[in-house]
């Protein structure tokens, strides 16, 4: 069964904002595409969460088909518009008769002109919508495009969420506001403190935004306490002039931090940047000699945080094999995750991430021991299941037939209804 996913904005429950998506939603999206044959998802979680949505950007990526309403102009529907748009698989833009024009550079974009205000509008809402899926039905729902990686993208989700509740923490009754002199406020709103801004922009995964905020700060903090907070987070969403940042003090920072988790912090999101901006080849040997270093002086560290250069290199050595799908890469991703299972057994993302890799090399007997693998992660995570490790599972169970399938396809159901939904989609 396809799966329709609805871009919009949500608004609190009870609210004008809610209701009018509800009407579009149940008005006009479902009489067309439930009887096709859909099912239609919406995010509605998410208005209550208050944070980077990794569900919905999945959602968002994974669904055969996504409709986006551009009537308002609403940050979260731009993001996930991107998002969609960059794997070039169906999307369908809705806009409301009277609302504002498209903004430029999606302006000469068919879209359907929809009015929820009266019988014929809704009536002719509907032809529009039917013309526009009949073709996409008969000619299936391929991408042309590659998306991001979720899993790294959950990860980069993780850490920033970390930083801005330490940020936020370390900050708390303090204020910082903007002065006319020092500092580059260059794109921060008039009047807005750019640490909040900064916060804002990391949320929206906006890029622009927190590079303004990111330099507006550097005046007003430590140099070390701006790379560790601000550089990073930058460029852990994809800035590239973050990246070059972290690139041209990476040696710097990694000599005068005082603990080793700030190191690891910075060695992550340098490897998340390089992965994010397809750089990683060009810096390997300088990614490299960090973790050599860092191995090197890890004796006395928390396992947990001994296994994290290791862990680091798998990830660029499967991103250059994701690039090049030279077989040498995987092959030297699968030693360092070894070795991180040497030191720390029940790290459940070791084990994950060795099950990604025999999954992608599926050469004889991978996939069973891919299973073992996920299958102890799901064991580590006892009560507070990860739908990343019961999907991966799934998906082996199906490639291998095996009956449990149907169990722990009702356990996703349990942990992510979104995702269940998505997941028994593709294994029809």
């Amino acid at each position: 069964m396809p799966t329709c996913f609805l871009i919009t904005p949500i608004g609190e429950a009870g609210s004008e904002t809610r209701q009018y998506y509800d009407d579009l939603r149940d008005l006009i999206v479902k009489p067309v595409l439930e009887p096709m044959g859909f099912t239609v998802l919406r995010g509605d979680h998410r208005s209550e969460a208050g944070q980077i949505d990794i569900d919905v950007i999945r959602a968002v990526q994974e669904s055969d088909l996504c409709i986006a309403d551009l009537s308002m102009p609403n940050p979260n529907v731009f993001y996930e518009f991107g998002r969609r748009d960059e794997t070039g698989k169906p999307l369908i833009l809705l806009k409301s008769r009277g609302s504002d024009s498209l903004p430029v550079d999606v302006a000469t974009r068919r879209y359907i002109e929809y009015d929820l205000d009266t019988r014929r509008g809704i009536i002719d809402a509907h032809e529009q919508l039917k013309n526009f899926v009949k073709p996409l039905m008969e000619r299936g729902f391929e991408s042309s495009g590659t998306g991001a990686s979720l899993a790294e993208l959950a990860e980069v989700t993780r850490r920033i969420e970390r930083k801005i509740d330490r940020l936020m923490h370390g900050t708390k009754g303090q204020t910082q506001t903007l002065s006319s002199d020092g500092g580059n406020t260059s794109g921060i709103p008039k009047g807005v403190d750019p640490k909040d801004y900064f916060i804002y922009a990391l949320r929206q995964q906006n890029i622009p935004a927190a590079e303004a905020a990111m330099n507006a700060l550097k005046v007003r903090v430590n140099h070390h306490r701006w790379l560790d907070f601000y550089v990073e987070q930058a460029a852990s969403i994809g800035s590239v002039s973050a990246g070059d940042i972290l690139i041209e003090n990476a040696r710097e920072f990694i000599d005068e931090s005082e603990t080793f988790k700030e190191k690891t912090e910075y060695l992550g999101c340098l490897t998340t940047n390089l992965l994010r901006t397809d750089r990683e080849s060009a810096n390997l040997e300088l990614v490299e000699q960090i973790c050599r270093g860092l191995k090197a002086t890890s004796e006395n560290e928390d396992p947990e945080l001994q296994i994290e250069p290791y862990n680091q290199l798998n990830r660029l050595y499967y991103g250059i094999y994701i690039t090049t799908k030279d077989r040498e890469w995987l092959e030297k991703a699968l030693k360092e995750l070894r070795g991180a299972l040497q030191i720390k057994e029940d790290a459940a993302h070791i084990h994950y991430n060795i099950a990604t890799c025999l999954k992608r090399r599926n050469e004889e007997g991978d996939m069973e021991i891919a299973l073992e693998h996920v299958l102890r992660c799901i064991e580590l995570d006892g009560d507070d299941l990860d739908d990343d490790h019961i999907e991966t599972a799934c998906e082996i169970l199906h490639e291998l037939q095996d009956e449990r399938l149907s169990e722990f396809l009702d356990m996703l159901e349990g942990v992510n209804q979104i995702k269940a939904t998505l997941l028994r989609g593709r294994l029809q």
